[in-house]
């Protein structure tokens, strides 16, 4: 046990003597039962002092160690002044918050979405000899549901272009028809054939911009087989490096041993990669630095988890994971203004000047196909950071 913290049983089952009935056995159940919680547990007493902490509570919370016994919940818990200030004041609520959510910032720019039961420990007097809070970590939960609200308003901006796309594409072909019948009858040296010529040439452009919009709204069709990321990512950086690579550009690669092959489409991610790292390049102009980081990172625990009986098959290998597998894409550019960084992953929403505002659009989309996420941090003049998780899922059993 670490001092003013509570962790889990290490011989990963109870100390026989907790059958005695013992007082010391006693102890060693209810401290093998809240270290083995699957919440944070944070409670304090009466005066607002620290009378116990689990692991996962500090995890979630971001602390450094698991704070003394004794120390005041302000000092305990500094950087979340928030958090402490809500413990204090339950002692003196009319209403106890029950399965309520608060936001906790962690540093100048991330931020943590807590799930949270409040509740008053009663003492022998009738007063309340301390309060404890039983909380989650909501963040994957509130991204997951963000997500189900951006997909709904692609799906209907996606069959609104469909629709527009069909609709304006038999005119566009009846102008170009029309523009080619009419170069035939003008004089070989007429200024008319410039405008002509031109008439075309954006005729064709609109006409590329259609057909990425049906590209997008078409669903993803995954063709799934296990594969390595490591050479996905050098190939992906290949093909960027020969389009939009500058001799002043330095790639550093920084890739996590030991991460074992996924299930993915090979194809469809190296095409968001590739994406990706064409855009940094792209931001950096003549000189930078791109990096390019791997790592296994635990998932979120799932705030619903079906229940599944044991040796039951799972059709959808994406089921049930513990890791993702992390890529994070980080250059040295001029980074995004907070209004332009909302709205990367709308479709058709560019800031270059040739650009369609699909590439981003449809990564997310083949990001989302494998269960995975793709985020992104950016101050302007501090570069940007793109960070892509894939589920790390093999091959399903007998597959």
């Amino acid at each position: 046990m670490r001092a003013g913290g509570v962790v889990a049983s290490t011989s990963g089952g109870l100390d026989r003597r907790g059958a005695s009935g013992s007082r010391e056995g006693d102890e060693v159940f209810y401290r093998a039962l809240v270290g083995g919680m699957r919440c944070g547990i944070l409670a304090v007493d009466r005066d607002g002092k620290l009378v116990m902490m689990n692991e996962l509570a500090r995890q979630i919370l971001d602390l450094p160690e698991i704070p003394g016994r004794g120390v005041p919940i302000e000092a305990a818990l500094a950087s979340e002044p928030q958090f402490a200030r809500m413990l204090r004041e339950s002692f003196v609520m009319s209403s106890l918050p029950n399965r309520a959510e608060i936001d906790i910032r962690l540093g100048a720019s991330a931020s943590k979405t807590i799930g949270f039961t409040l509740s008053l420990v009663p003492g022998d007097d009738g007063r309340p000899a301390g309060a404890a809070v039983f909380f989650k970590d909501l963040t994957h939960v509130e991204h997951k549901e963000e997500q189900e609200r951006l997909r709904d308003r692609l799906a209907a901006l996606g069959q609104m272009s469909a629709n527009l796309a069909h609709e304006i594409r038999n005119p566009l072909a009846a102008i170009e028809v029309s523009c080619s019948l009419l170069k035939r009858r003008i004089a070989a040296d007429s200024g008319a054939k410039d405008l002509l010529d031109k008439i075309v040439a954006e005729v064709k452009r609109l006409n590329r911009t259609i057909t990425s919009s049906l590209e997008f709204v078409r669903p993803v069709a995954l063709a799934t087989a296990p594969a390595r990321i490591e050479p996905l990512l050098d190939e992906a950086l290949q093909v960027a490096s020969s389009r939009r690579g500058r001799p002043g550009v330095r790639i550093e690669r920084e890739f996590a041993p030991g991460i074992p092959p996924l299930l993915m489409d090979r194809g469809q991610l190296r095409q968001v990669f590739e994406n990706i790292f064409l855009n940094a390049m792209e931001a950096m102009g003549e000189e930078g630095v791109l990096r390019v980081l791997t790592s296994r990172t635990k998932a979120p625990a799932a705030a619903s988890i079906p229940y599944s009986p044991a040796g039951s098959e799972r059709a959808d290998p994406w089921q049930s994971f513990e890791h993702y597998v992390t890529v994070r894409i980080e250059d040295s550019g001029p980074g995004i203004a907070e209004e332009v960084r909302d709205k990367l992953f709308y479709p058709f929403f560019t800031t270059k000047k040739n650009g369609s505002g699909v590439g981003l659009s449809m990564a997310k989309k083949i990001v989302d196909s494998h269960r995975g996420s793709i985020d992104v941090e950016s101050r302007p003049g501090a570069g940007a950071a793109f960070t892509v998780r894939i589920p790390l899922v093999g091959a399903p059993a007998g597959g």
